[in-house]
Parts: C-alpha cells; sequence; structure tokens
C-alpha cells in the first residue's frame, strides 16, 4: 500500500507543477508590460545569527525608465529618470546622483517582483486575512548567489501577489507583505523631489 500512495504521488507532481506555472504566468500577465505600480508594503527580516527582527513599512510607486518613489519613515528615494535623490529626514540631507552613474539600477519594485523571474515548483493554498490565497514555492536559482528559497502568494481572483517570502544564503528569512496595489500611469512630479526648507542637498552629479 505505501507503494501506491508513493506512485499515486509521483504522477501528480505533473500536474502541481502545470498549475503552479499557470499561476506564475497568470501573475505576470497581471501586471503586463510597462505597467506603473503603486502600493504599500510591509517588511520583517529575522536576523538568523541574532534573532533579531527588523520591521520596516512604506510606500512605492514605479513607473518605467527608472522612475520610482521609495518613501519609508527613515529614507526616502526617488529618481526621474535621469537623477536620483536619497532624502535622509534624521540627518536632513540629501544626496543628488545621476542614475547612470549607479552601478545597480535595479528598481525597488524589483527587488518586490523578482519572484517572476523563477519557475514555479508546486502550489498549495493558505489563508491570508481570511481570504484564501495560493501559495507558490519558486525555484529561486537565477538568484543562488543572494537566496536559497522563495515564494509568492497570490490572490485567487487576478493572481496578484500579496505576500513574498525569501530566505538568502546567511539563513536570513524575510516576508514582504503588499496592500492596495494599483496600476496606471503617474505624473511625472511624483518622482521628482523638492527638499524641505533647511535640508543640506549634497549635489553629486
Amino acid at each position: 500500500m505505501p507503494k501506491l500512495f508513493t506512485i499515486l504521488f509521483l504522477l501528480s507532481l505533473p500536474a502541481m507543477a502545470t498549475q503552479a506555472d499557470s499561476l506564475l504566468q497568470c501573475s505576470a500577465n497581471y501586471f503586463g508590460k510597462n505597467a506603473g505600480l503603486k502600493f504599500n508594503f510591509q517588511m520583517l527580516t529575522r536576523v538568523a545569527t541574532t534573532g533579531e527582527e527588523i520591521q520596516k513599512s512604506g510606500m512605492l510607486i514605479t513607473s518605467g525608465e527608472n522612475k520610482f518613489a521609495l518613501t519609508m519613515s527613515d529614507l526616502q528615494v526617488m529618481s526621474d529618470g535621469v537623477n536620483l535623490w536619497q532624502y535622509n529626514p534624521l540627518q536632513k540631507q540629501v544626496l543628488i546622483k545621476l542614475i547612470s552613474d549607479l552601478e545597480n539600477k535595479l528598481q525597488p519594485s524589483e527587488i518586490l517582483f523578482r519572484y517572476l523571474n523563477t519557475k514555479a515548483i508546486s502550489t498549495k493554498n493558505e489563508l491570508w486575512k481570511n481570504k484564501n490565497v495560493h501559495s507558490l514555492n519558486l525555484n529561486p536559482s537565477k538568484y543562488k548567489d543572494q537566496f536559497k528559497a522563495m515564494e509568492v502568494w497570490l490572490l485567487p481572483t487576478d493572481c496578484s501577489p500579496v505576500r513574498l517570502h525569501t530566505i538568502d544564503n546567511f539563513g536570513n528569512d524575510t516576508w514582504y507583505s503588499i496592500e492596495n496595489l494599483t496600476k496606471g500611469k503617474f505624473a511625472d512630479k511624483e518622482f521628482k523631489f523638492k527638499a524641505p526648507a533647511g535640508v543640506d542637498e549634497i549635489d553629486m552629479r
């Protein structure tokens, strides 16, 4: 009898993988190409070496051509596609740089949505805020220099993401929660930074 269960399980694996692939493709279709995004996020990281929990939250608006506006309580980073402003409200200081001078041109949104560049292994059902969601176990081999595990939770209605889970190569465990996700076009003024009075501007362009 145990052998029969093993055989049935192995036979079910291709179907499970096909369903996971379909859900991942559905999520990619939700975003489409060149879609602007706006959402709130919360991040919880458990540091493997100390057990410390680090929590952060904020809002992100993003568009094509390296345009984005990341706002958190202790940091604000904005780019209009040419210039980048990095504002530290505690230090009352903003650094101004050229996007072209940065080695890493990865948009903040790609950090949350790089799951779309992975392969889906399997799927199961989870409960999130009283809603049934699909949990996809992913193969992070494309990011093997950074992560050893990755998972995404998708709404069944439109395959939009509500949670992303990563474990990096140092064992640090991070959950991202995504709320109020909307798509659309955003005005250029959303991606330009205007320094408050009394802020020291350091132009590094």
